[in-house]
């Protein structure tokens, strides 16, 4: 039953992901090679969309939106999907405590607050993270307000 719930939240939320593009940061972009344009999206519903034509390869304006854009909410998006799966293990492993033989031992309380404590450890832990990331991403913010006017 664990795997089950585990597996359809995994797959629920990977497809959510996929076609929202979502991540905690409400940043994405698209870069164009033909075209030479890298889009950056703002937004988590709702994307504002900006055009950054780099004109020359060979150039520093090429490792401007590299270093600003792209590393940052390439962490970001790599940082969403391991919280996926960590979100479906630690929800499908609730279950497994409360509908599993673990519930019939009389120390079920405590494997219970243990598992809540360790996710709860587990939570801040990603809040420092994500804290850290928005962080490098003030410096996104800063690029595309300046591209808006």
């Amino acid at each position: 039953m664990s795997l089950l719930i585990y597996a359809s939240l995994v797959v629920i939320l990977l497809l959510f992901t996929a076609k929202t593009n979502f991540n905690l940061t409400g940043y994405s972009y698209d870069w164009n090679e033909e075209t030479m344009v890298l889009t950056i999206e703002e937004g988590f519903w709702k994307k504002k969309s900006y055009d950054v034509e780099i004109k020359d390869v060979d150039s520093k304006q090429l490792l401007q939106p590299l270093r600003d854009v792209m590393l940052p909410i390439n962490q970001a998006q790599s940082m969403w999907k391991r919280d996926i799966h960590i979100i479906s293990l630690f929800i499908a492993g609730l279950f497994g405590l409360f509908y599993s033989s673990l519930r019939q031992l009389k120390n079920v309380k405590r494997y219970v607050t243990v598992y809540i404590l360790i996710f709860a450890l587990l939570i801040s832990w990603e809040i420092k993270a994500y804290q850290n990331l928005y962080e490098d991403l003030r410096i996104l913010s800063d690029y595309t307000n300046s591209l808006k006017g």
